[in-house]
């Protein structure tokens, strides 16, 4: 089912297997807490009440979990400032793919070949998203009105087995043990994708001003400055990535609006 949240549950009788998928709306009214190991137990009271299936709540944290999504909600005042921030500050465009929706929601990719390497965060305007139509009575019946004003939330998808371990740091996936898990894969994950800050510069030379003219050309999107460093430089001249600080460094001093962000504040606001 898919109203009032998504819930997917599939019995393999031949291999006594059972597999449940819900999202946190599952909570309810709670659904502001996220499911954790606080909420869990709660998450499996919702789901025995439907009558659908019976799961012992003890038994259920020593079942695998084969992917998940990674949830911080941040509050922030100015959610675009802070998406035009991470567009700009990816420290390679070759290695992580970036890409803005037209409803305001920003991804993030690695870019691999592999489905179990794959790994995404979207970043998107959550007062935006409950204030849609579609999800207007599951607000109202919720008692959920002004809970998410100002609120960005972020959202890691991690789909195997392999890739929930490397990212909260564990040896097994049961439950037990990723709802106990001290990692903070949003944050590492962010940490690798984003460049170190750049300290600033303005236009004082002429080479700089060259660098300034590309950045207009390109629109001062450094995604596009990259590709045609790329396709323009020599080989054997500097590096990617030195080349590419030099313009984060004049793009740090413009008015672009999302100047008040930073990688350090960044990963301190999704600690």
């Amino acid at each position: 089912m898919t109203e009032p949240f998504s819930l997917s549950i599939e019995i393999h009788q031949d291999v006594k297997e059972l597999v449940v998928e819900f999202t946190g709306k599952i909570l309810g009214k709670d659904y502001p807490q996220l499911i954790s190991r606080d909420t869990i137990m709660m998450c499996f009271e919702r789901l025995n009440e439907l009558g659908v299936c019976k799961v012992d709540p003890a038994k259920m944290m020593s079942a695998e979990v084969v992917k998940c999504d990674i949830t911080k909600d941040v509050p922030v005042e100015d959610i675009p400032a802070l998406t035009r921030y991470v567009k700009g500050a990816v420290r390679n465009y070759e290695a992580f793919s970036c890409t803005k929706f037209r409803n305001g929601n920003l991804v993030v990719e690695k870019s691999v070949t592999t489905h179990k390497r794959k790994k995404r965060i979207t970043i998107y305007d959550k007062e935006h998203e409950m204030n849609l139509q579609g999800e207007r009575p599951f607000v109202s019946d919720n008692g959920l009105e002004g809970k998410y004003d100002g609120v960005c939330r972020f959202e890691l998808n991690l789909t195997s087995k392999k890739q929930i371990r490397e990212a909260l740091g564990l040896t097994g996936n049961t439950l037990a043990e990723v709802l106990h898990s001290e990692g903070n894969p949003i944050r590492d994950f962010l940490g690798d994708v984003l460049a170190e800050d750049p300290s600033g510069k303005t236009v004082t030379n002429w080479k700089t001003f060259e660098k300034y003219a590309v950045l207009a050309a390109c629109d001062y999107d450094l995604a596009k400055v990259e590709a045609k460093v790329r396709q323009y430089r020599n080989p054997r001249s500097t590096s990617i990535p030195k080349m590419m600080a030099s313009y984060r460094e004049i793009l740090a001093g413009l008015p672009t609006g999302s100047s008040a962000w930073s990688k350090e504040r960044l990963l301190d606001a999704v600690r």
